[in-house]
């Protein structure tokens, strides 16, 4: 054929994330920590290709080569040969510190983040295999109930926009309430501006008595979860005042100021639906469960040994946490209790708090010592937690953070650190895109450039009698959802120029 198409590379949306690693200068600061030119387009593959299609980097070494138009964007890399690949992560590991530091620094000057907030949380990520040779690799509370897999655990802390400020990297069996102090101090020796008047949010499970003393110490303000009901009674439930009522969802406070503390008692329309929904399907499977139990004592072949039968009301008490502490459960036995005794029926009863835990379905205390805050503010400061779970939900589903495919622990924590760096660029992105209006999330965005590529189109021209094969190396042309998307982040409808070539 005369006309031919071919080595089609997809290009959209590594144009995008390209321009946001020029302007956050990433490439210039490694540089000025001794990285060569050579394998900056190596680090900026692993980094782009875990927001393009994320994976382990015998798959980014695979896209980047065979499928993806990137190097074109970088300039080719000496050797893009995968352990060129694997030492290129390895290297970006070692200037953590001050690359993370760069970044928060870069953000706010180029978005004037007023950086008041400090919103604190963990998650965890997965191995694949045993990661024997890992020592930070244990088994603990997995969030995605993979109870058969090690874990590695992420702190990260975001500002009040989302943006990234400080991570840190635990063991899986890291207790949430231990790392709030050293990774607030690990976040203020990078930024010593961060040091004072800054609020920390935090939710219950580091929300300690220590916690809260540490931050009140070294001069942290705070608004935090508190554990229980605080001083708040059943009838406080009753008095409390609607502060919001949007969409169906209605939001009611009560206060009380104490002690240089405002501790707010919070009831959402849409928490006690939660709660409800939870307490009411427990509570129906342990009293069937206990009446099974029951009923069993006169049937032949069902456990009727006292010890037996108390430890099985045990384990179901375990099972059904919400539904256990709403009932008192008996066995009764004619006999001494003892290894040879037999149950007689299994009783039970509500207890007499059982209408006071459902008043307070719902419900849940905020602690601060912001007393001049108003009640919509404490809220609404609370409430930025959100963002935290918004950068674990990317890292998660668009950044390839799970699961964790390497044995080494300095690999390990070199694949959970790329997907760090991976969401300061996604986070950009999606700010940039929300100033104007267009509030997608990467993962929309990313699907629709992917139909902007880049590619090769060959055909016959002559020239003096003699029939010559050029070859026009082109980018396809931007349609308009694309020109939006790039007008939107001030970029170019075009992304490289053609380049022609002949051969004879």
């Amino acid at each position: 054929a005369s006309i031919e198409a071919g080595q089609v590379r997809s290009l959209g949306a590594e144009y995008v994330c390209h321009s946001i690693w020029r302007e956050l200068q990433i490439g210039e600061l490694l540089i000025g920590r001794g990285v060569s030119a050579h394998v900056l387009p190596l680090m900026e593959a692993l980094v782009v290709g875990r927001l393009v299609d994320p994976g382990s980097e015998v798959h980014t070494w695979d896209w980047a080569v065979h499928r993806s138009a990137l190097y074109e964007l970088t300039g080719q890399p000496l050797r893009p040969s995968l352990n060129s690949l694997y030492r290129a992560g390895d290297r970006l590991l070692e200037c953590k510190e001050v690359l993370e530091a760069h970044l928060a620094a870069r953000e706010r000057d180029l978005f004037d983040l007023p950086e008041r907030i400090c919103l604190f949380d963990l998650t965890n990520t997965y191995f694949e295999g045993q990661a024997t040779a890992n020592g930070k690799a244990k088994r603990g509370h997995s969030k995605e109930k993979r109870t058969d897999c090690k874990l590695l655990t992420l702190a990260l802390v975001v500002d009040e926009l989302g943006f990234a400020k400080y991570s840190r990297l635990y063991p899986g069996n890291q207790i949430e309430c231990r790392s709030l102090a050293e990774i607030i101090e690990s976040l203020v020796a990078l930024r010593p501006n961060l040091a004072r008047d800054r609020t920390v949010v935090i939710d219950a499970g580091i929300a300690t008595e220590e916690n809260v003393a540490w931050l009140k110490a070294n001069g942290f303000h705070y608004i935090v979860v508190q554990r229980g009901k605080a001083d708040f009674t059943a009838d406080d439930t009753e008095a409390m005042q609607v502060i919001r009522d949007t969409e169906g969802c209605k939001l009611e406070v009560k206060r009380s100021d104490k002690d240089g503390e405002a501790l707010l008692l919070c009831r959402s329309s849409g928490r006690v639906e939660k709660d409800q929904g939870i307490r009411g399907r427990q509570e129906r499977l342990f009293v069937e469960r206990l009446q099974y139990y029951h009923d069993g004592l006169g049937k032949k072949g069902r456990t009727k040994l006292y010890p037996k039968v108390v430890k099985m009301i045990g384990r179901l008490r375990e099972k059904y946490p919400r539904a256990s502490k709403l009932y008192d459960v008996q066995v009764l036995t004619d006999e001494n209790p003892g290894v040879k005794a037999l149950a007689k029926a299994i009783v039970w009863t509500k207890r007499d708090g059982y209408d006071i835990e459902r008043r307070f379905e719902g419900c849940y205390v905020l602690r601060t010592d912001r007393t001049e805050l108003d009640d919509t503010q404490i809220w609404q400061t609370y409430v930025m937690l959100t963002r935290v779970e918004s950068a674990f939900r990317s890292l998660k589903s668009s950044l390839g953070l799970r699961p964790n495919f390497h044995q080494n622990e300095e690999r390990a924590d070199a694949q959970l650190f790329i997907s760090v760096i991976a969401y300061h660029i996604l986070h950009t992105v999606e700010h940039k895109l929300r100033l104007s209006g267009d509030h997608r999330s990467w993962a929309t965005i990313r699907d629709v450039l992917s139909t902007h590529q880049r590619l090769t189109v060959e055909y016959n021209i002559k020239e003096q009698d003699q029939v010559v094969r050029s070859h026009l190396r082109l980018c396809s042309s931007a349609e308009p959802e694309h020109r939006l998307i790039y007008q939107r982040l001030n970029l170019h409808e075009t992304p490289l120029p053609r380049k022609i070539a002949t051969v004879k």
